[in-house]
């Protein structure tokens, strides 16, 4: 029954494997004189990402639901079809408007999500002032209730360790900045909390107790997503899901 998982990394190697031997096959040919071997290396090296791509999705370790592979094949199959001079416009030419179409877009997320937030707020602010409520029963409700950690770093840094309220989530953005977010001293609500992250030009590092375990579902472009937690004997009990966009950027997991 298992037969098929272990099978299925070799395809992935198979396809690397063969496009070296191509790649050498030509070389040598070129080298004897009988072909312009680099004329046609510089137009069929797209092709390896493409292949990259179909490597990644027939791959069983790979995160099922990643864009990654579909990204490397658009990106090849686009760049093959620019270099056969099939279409006029380049891939390169749309890869920076592209970037920055993203980093707008969730600009204006965060925006809406921090106004909304704000709304909730002042309507349960206003709610809690019409209510006959004695001042340690707020007390009660204030220390019990959970805490949704958002912070956006623009040029600067911030440094946050929240330690009151239980944790029920996030959302963090840095834009050529940093943010820490300690969680060390802190509770989680429930079994499992969604951190939304983006960053970039920037960092992000998170902290997390010993007995929380930690998903990673962050898309990274030209950047770096890092587990560095050392092993604990504390059985995990919580888990926390770090979910996003990472563009040129790097984001950091420790305990």
């Amino acid at each position: 029954m298992n037969r098929p998982e272990h099978q299925s990394p070799l395809l992935p190697r198979m396809i690397v494997g063969l496009i070296v031997v191509a790649i050498g096959v030509l070389l040598l040919v070129g080298n004897l004189g009988w072909i312009d071997a680099w004329s046609i290396l510089h137009r069929l090296w797209p092709l390896a990402l493409v292949a990259g791509g179909i490597a990644m999705l027939r791959d069983s370790r790979q995160r099922r639901g990643s864009p990654w592979p579909w990204v490397l094949i658009t990106a090849g199959a686009w760049i093959f079809a620019n270099n056969m001079q099939w279409i006029g416009l380049s891939f390169w030419d749309l890869l920076l408007p592209g970037i920055l179409v993203v980093v707008g877009y969730r600009l204006i997320q965060c925006s809406a999500r921090e106004e909304s937030a704000s709304k909730q707020e002042s309507q349960a602010n206003a709610t809690a002032d019409q209510a006959n409520a004695t001042d340690n029963s707020r007390m009660l409700g204030a220390s019990a209730s959970p805490e949704f950690v958002r912070s956006s770093a623009f040029m600067s840094y911030c440094d946050l360790h929240p330690v009151m309220h239980p944790f029920s989530g996030g959302d963090l953005t840095a834009l050529m900045g940093g943010i820490k977010l300690d969680l060390r001293d802190v509770s989680m609500q429930g079994d499992r909390a969604f951190l939304d992250v983006f960053a970039f030009w920037g960092g992000i590092e998170i902290l997390v107790p010993p007995d929380w375990t930690v998903s990673s579902q962050v898309t990274t472009l030209i950047g770096g997503f890092v587990d560095n937690r050392k092993p604990s004997r504390v059985v995990p009990t919580k888990t926390l899901i770090v979910r996003g966009l990472n563009l040129m950027s790097g984001i950091e997991v420790k305990n």
